[in-house]
């Protein structure tokens, strides 16, 4: 009987399969790195992230392909993004491309939380749900998709606005258009 343990993120033109043992392996269009093998490479195969950079050491719990980049949560329960950066989408305080794992910013908004639950990369922005269970977004901000009553991008993650229609309730999950 096939493992329950397997999950597959699909982003624009690449995608990634979560398998049983804990590692991701991605394919497709790899113009900014987003494969994660370390080159900008196209592959019409399935290629093993390198456990390189911030990832060192560490396993893969969930992933999420945005477009041209891809993020995921790592055994240390933390987020990890890697491939195009234009607008600060990989959370790292940096509009530069990487095309190894960069660790997301954990000063400021997400100062304290301990894990990310969950990640949601969108086309050029991302958001998480943290132990808190609140919502923290960064990158393109053009039309407010960051939530925090703003149109400002940022490069590092930012609390969703709960004054309003979520003040008093708890995010349990969360996805990036």
């Amino acid at each position: 009987r096939p493992s329950l343990d397997i999950s597959v993120s699909i982003g624009g033109g690449s995608t990634c399969a979560l398998a049983s043992n804990h590692r991701l392996y991605c394919w497709g269009n790899n113009a900014s790195g987003q494969l994660g093998a370390g080159t900008t490479t196209n592959s019409m195969q399935p290629l093993l992230v390198q456990s390189a950079g911030s990832l060192d050491g560490k396993t893969i719990q969930s992933t999420s392909a945005g477009n041209l980049y891809t993020c995921v949560i790592a055994s240390n329960m933390r987020a990890h993004c890697w491939g195009k950066n234009d607008y600060g989408q990989l959370g790292n305080n940096s509009t530069t491309d990487s095309l190894t794992p960069v660790a997301v910013v954990v000063s400021g908004a997400l100062n304290g939380q301990a894990s990310i639950k969950q990640i949601a990369a969108g086309s050029t922005h991302t958001c998480a749900v943290a132990s808190n269970n609140k919502a923290y977004c960064w990158g393109d901000n053009t039309y407010g998709q960051l939530g925090n009553n703003s149109t400002a991008s940022s490069s590092v993650p930012v609390a969703v606005d709960t004054s309003g229609v979520l003040s008093g309730k708890s995010i349990v999950q969360i996805t990036a258009g």
